[in-house]
């Protein structure tokens, strides 16, 4: 948005009622998801879901995108709603492999080359970072929206042989585009090691467990392109 009292608000596949912000909503409140990680920063719209004591890390593989974000006078998310924010250039699941233990409270993929995701950040061995990089009741969360891939039963799969909880958004209404130009459908994938942390999405957005899904579980070494395709 161009407006100055709208600067803040995030836009397209990060609006506050898309699957991300009601994660945000949803399960953030009452001070939880306070450290959050970000693999894929793009204009940094995902910090202006903000609340006190919420602190931010992004990973960046792209040093031209993260002075974008940050420098341009074309997007100011970052300068507006997380100014202390940590960025992390470099490739983002060997950077995570740096961090800590049970680090983050939340830790999003949002990783995009061109329309595809790098296949090397769905995998079992993937999989198995995140969730040692999240606290014991953290969330993992996917954005998966692809014009070609449906990569939802892919990371069912892991989510399985991980033993871990999957939802996805449900059916819901149709969002008329009068008033919200600037929000986009997405599809995410939300991942625990506890079902019932991800139950009031359920009850409240219309969240449903992630189908299950048959097929061979996608690894660093094995992954099936074709099988994903739409």
């Amino acid at each position: 948005y161009i407006a100055p009292e709208r600067r803040t608000q995030p836009t397209t596949y990060y609006h506050r009622d898309s699957p991300i912000g009601q994660i945000f909503s949803v399960l953030g409140r009452d001070g939880a998801l306070r450290r959050i990680a970000v693999i894929g920063m793009g204009t940094g719209s995902l910090a202006c879901h903000r609340a006190p004591q919420r602190t931010w890390t992004f990973y960046e593989i792209d040093p031209a995108v993260a002075a974008l974000a940050r420098e341009s006078p074309y997007f100011d998310f970052l300068a507006r709603c997380a100014p202390d924010a940590s960025i992390v250039i470099g490739d983002g699941r060997l950077e995570l492999a740096r961090a800590s233990a049970a680090e983050y409270d939340l830790l999003v993929i949002d990783t995009f080359s061109s329309d595809a995701i790098p296949a090397h950040m769905v995998t079992r061995e993937a999989l198995a970072l995140y969730l040692e990089k999240i606290a014991e009741n953290g969330l993992v969360a996917f954005h998966v929206t692809n014009q070609y891939l449906d990569l939802v039963p892919v990371l069912a799969r892991l989510a399985a042989d991980a033993g871990v909880s999957a939802y996805v958004p449900g059916p819901r209404f149709d969002v008329q585009l009068d008033e919200r130009l600037a929000a986009l459908p997405s599809q995410w994938v939300v991942m625990s090691r506890d079902a019932l942390r991800l139950a009031p999405l359920e009850s409240e957005e219309n969240w449903i467990p992630a189908p299950a899904a048959t097929g061979r579980v996608w690894t660093d070494d094995f992954s099936n392109i074709l099988d994903a395709l739409k």
